[in-house]
């Protein structure tokens, strides 16, 4: 904005027209705002002439008229130069209406082109072969081990911890209240935040969970159960059943096997799944309960010979 001071004096008789007149009777200047951009040149003598036409209409007399008059001339000069800050005020409120519209697109085109950046997933499988037992760490500290003849899974990253497990495997699981541990075994679930806990779940067999601590649900396509520690469950994909053990049934470290407390119809069925070994079952297996520890490397009928003579029947190796 470029200013100009201008001067107007007004003459007791004085006619601007014939330029005669007296001595001046009052006079005042002012700076008429002046606006200029590439498409709008103001002059100087633009805003002059228009001034001096609304004078052309001013005839003083000297009746006391003439400060009436004299007031009203003034009060439309001022209007004329109040017009012209106005016009650069909202002309100065419109440019920045328009920077921040052109700097709020800026701002979404630069967020909206941004690369997505996701969090890389470790995926692994582990397996153990037969007579072989194994400790692994999980990337998020979690350990796992893993029985014989057994495979799992992992797929890991910030939001999820997922496993797949066939087989046998005990758990102690790093606590992350943010991202939920789930167990997948023969299509039931097994979710913690952060305990320990046993997993039996060999292919075509029902799935047996057991809590040594903490809290553990487990649910299938039609229910699901809260374990809490010294408590387990028998799950099928259509059932859940209370599993009426006080302390784990089977536990496996060190390529030992120890029953405590075990049906019989289970020890038998963990010794096929583990070392291979099929044994013959007498009646009502179920209702016997076996306490002890087994190798792995011991033969077929060294294992029936302990189990006979600890729970006092006839257990032999089963025919292939």
């Amino acid at each position: 904005m470029v200013t100009a001071e201008s001067t107007i004096c007004f003459y007791r008789g004085f006619n601007p027209a014939t330029s005669r007149g007296h001595e001046p009777r009052t006079c005042f200047s002012f700076n008429p705002p002046i606006t200029m951009s590439q498409n709008d040149h103001y002059n100087k003598n633009d805003e002059f002439s228009d001034l001096w036409e609304m004078s052309e209409n001013y005839v003083p007399s000297e009746s006391a008229g003439n400060d009436a008059a004299w007031n009203k001339l003034k009060a439309q000069i001022e209007v004329e130069s109040t017009k012209h800050n106005t016009g650069l005020s909202i002309t100065y409120r419109r440019l920045l209406s328009y920077a921040a519209v052109l700097a709020l697109f800026a701002l979404s085109g630069y967020f909206f082109f941004q690369p997505t950046v996701t969090t890389p997933i470790i995926s692994v499988t582990e397996n153990t072969r037969s007579g072989e037992t194994r400790l692994i760490e999980l990337p998020d500290g979690t350990e796992v081990t893993l029985a014989s003849n057994s495979e799992l899974s992992y797929e890991i990253n910030e939001t999820s911890r997922n496993i797949q497990l066939s087989g046998h495997a005990s758990f102690e699981v790093a606590r992350n209240e943010n991202t939920p541990f789930t167990v997948n075994a023969n299509d039931i679930d097994v979710t913690v935040l952060g305990t320990g806990f046993d997993v039996d779940a060999f292919p075509d067999q029902e799935v047996r969970v057991f809590v040594k601590h903490g809290k553990v649900r487990v649910n299938n396509l039609k229910s699901e159960a809260i374990l809490t520690k010294n408590q387990g469950v028998i799950a099928q994909t259509d059932s859940i059943f209370t599993w009426n053990k006080t302390s784990n049934p089977l536990s496996v470290e060190n390529g030992v096997m120890r029953f405590n407390e075990a049906d019989l119809h289970f020890v038998i069925q963990s010794l096929s799944n583990l070392t291979g070994n099929s044994f013959t079952s007498p009646e009502k297996a179920e209702k016997l309960l076996f306490t002890g520890s087994i190798p792995y490397g011991l033969k077929s009928d060294e294992i029936a010979t302990i189990l006979s003579q600890a729970l006092n029947v006839s257990i032999t190796k089963a025919k292939n």
